[in-house]
């Protein structure tokens, strides 16, 4: 029986038992009323309203990409509201799907919400947050071009990963300004491919259990045209076997938001005055990420807790975008990311970006000088004052376009 089947019954397991007497009949007769008779737009939305957010006790997760190439997948999950005391909002979340392609995710999550301690001195408006999850997915075609800033796509080959992860994690804030987190865990990332020679991979031949840790501080601040966010963390994967493995990163992000533009909107005073308000639908982003990796003596990095640059990473964030998807591999990397994004009508608009990145074996080795660059546009759907869905080509490689389309953040 393949990791797959095990997952979808397990969550089937879980789901079946929890269902009331007569909730399936209820859905029915819901779905049944949302989805006829109806114009044609509007039955759209009924159904999907119902579909992917009424659906009780299940419903239907909306699409997503379990990572980047691994195409779109479609699932169901379960969201049961926790009614604990003075811990409004808590809930467990179920939920699994797969592609067309094979890709495959299964997640677990128990979250505890509580509002933030400290009484009156505590300025933040985020909550207090603790988890337990348990995660996998399974990935049956990666690419992998090699290690360093200076690989060829000519070597490029294909290696299988599955992760099975489980732990717990604390967000706390302490000021409107500042929250810090943490977090233990156990992951198992099991890989293999076809390597002439399995060298050029650390860690394939060989894949320990680690026992994960991490801690961060998130800063961040808010004014009337700019906004910024933080993330400064330590991560360890200590080596549950031999120890060849103990891998310690190091990573920072940054991103700021500017509103250039501003708008005329009643205030409604008499005579129909006016007053300027920001722009929110028209934002220039600036990003930067600096991370690093290394291993003891006689130790060694593996290659699949390497961080990638070039389309979209293993979390679907995006990096350079002219270039194919985990397209650079290394123990280091820094990135420099800038975008402009605009609504030109209804929900409808234009985006345009640069990014510049490399990876190195070294930290030292990092250099302005030799920087990879690309650049590219596209068009954004917009609903509110927030971006839903991005289309773009990235340009600028020499190694040919790239092309972007499905829903995501912005960097």
């Amino acid at each position: 029986m393949s990791t797959r089947t095990i997952v979808v019954l397990a969550l089937l397991s879980f789901t079946l038992p929890s269902l009331r007497a007569g909730e399936w009949d209820k859905e029915g007769e819901t779905l049944k009323k949302d989805c006829s008779g109806a114009p044609f737009f509007s039955l759209i939305r009924s159904c999907a309203t119902f579909l992917f957010h009424d659906g009780n006790p299940v419903r239907l997760s909306i699409p997503t990409t379990v990572v980047p190439g691994g195409g779109t997948a479609l699932g169901a999950m379960l969201v049961q509201p926790l009614n604990i005391h003075n811990w409004a909002g808590s809930n467990f979340t179920l939920e699994g799907g797969s592609s067309l392609r094979q890709f495959w995710y299964g997640n677990a999550v128990a979250s505890f919400n509580h509002r933030r301690w400290g009484g009156d001195w505590n300025t933040a408006r985020d909550a207090f947050q603790f988890q337990i999850y348990a995660r996998a997915r399974g990935l049956p075609t990666m690419p992998y071009y090699g290690i360093g800033p200076n690989t060829d796509r000519a070597a490029l080959r294909d290696y299988r990963e599955r992760d099975i992860s489980a732990g717990i994690s604390v967000f706390n804030p302490l000021q409107s300004w500042l929250a810090v987190g943490g977090g233990l865990g156990f992951l198992s990332t099991k890989v293999a491919g076809d390597f002439a020679a399995p060298g050029l991979a650390p860690g394939l031949v060989n894949q320990p259990g680690f026992i994960h840790y991490n801690v961060f501080l998130q800063p961040k601040g808010s004014w009337t045209r700019t906004t910024v966010t933080s993330r400064v963390g330590y991560d360890f994967y200590q080596d549950a076997g031999s120890g060849l493995y103990s891998t310690r990163r190091f990573s920072m992000d940054v991103l700021q938001k500017f509103y250039p533009e501003s708008q005329k909107e009643p205030n409604g005073g008499a005579g129909g005055s006016v007053r300027k308000q920001v722009k929110y639908d028209s934002v220039f982003y600036l990003g930067g990420r600096f991370a690093a990796a290394s291993a003891a003596d006689a130790n060694v990095v593996p290659f699949y807790l390497m961080d990638t640059i070039g389309g979209s990473d293993i979390n679907n964030v995006a990096t350079l975008r002219g270039f194919q998807d985990y397209r650079f591999r290394g123990p280091d990397l820094f990135t420099i990311q800038t975008q402009y994004e605009r609504r030109l009508w209804g929900p409808v608009g234009i985006l345009a970006f640069y990014d510049a990145g490399e990876v190195a074996g070294r930290v030292t080795d990092l250099s302005f000088s030799t920087l990879r660059q690309s650049f590219g546009t596209g068009l954004t759907i917009w609903s509110g004052n927030k971006v839903w869905f991005r289309a773009y080509i990235g340009l600028g490689s020499g190694e040919g376009r790239h092309t972007y389309f499905r829903i995501a953040d912005a960097l």
